[in-house]
């Protein structure tokens, strides 16, 4: 029985580290979020709070494979699917990030960040993510 016990309260020990850990790590991270591209050609970021040199609310877009399919970031501040703010690695080699895109946002605004693999005219599936400015 004392065994019993004893196993119990280590599980809730442990239990209770990793939530702390976890919690802890959301929010060092809640100033930027990185989403890959479907094909895994390259990511999008979206800074929420100016960090250094890098403006808040802004996008940037990276091409990490040599594929011939280029990646373009948007963002849709109205949920209409017009595109209000985009950057795109297209005419660059892959390794290339654009400069960050950025311009002010209602501080705690939601708004949804899209990454799409391109290739000249032609689009591939996007994956996107809701973030918050």
């Amino acid at each position: 029985m004392k065994s019993r016990r004893t196993w119990m309260r280590a599980a809730a020990t442990g239990a209770c580290v990793v939530g702390l850990v976890v919690g802890m790590q959301g929010q060092a991270w809640a100033g930027q979020v990185k989403i890959s591209a479907v094909n895994g050609a390259g990511t999008g970021t979206f800074n929420s709070d100016p960090d250094g040199s890098i403006p808040g609310d802004s996008i940037r877009a990276c091409d990490t494979k040599s594929d011939d399919w280029a990646i373009e970031v948007a963002l849709d501040y109205n949920g209409d699917l017009v595109m209000d703010r985009v950057v795109d690695t297209r005419g660059h080699l892959a390794g290339y990030c654009t400069p960050w895109k950025g311009g002010n946002l209602t501080e705690g605004r939601t708004v949804r960040m899209y990454v799409t693999p391109v290739s000249g005219s032609s689009y591939g599936p996007p994956r996107y993510i809701d973030v918050t400015a």
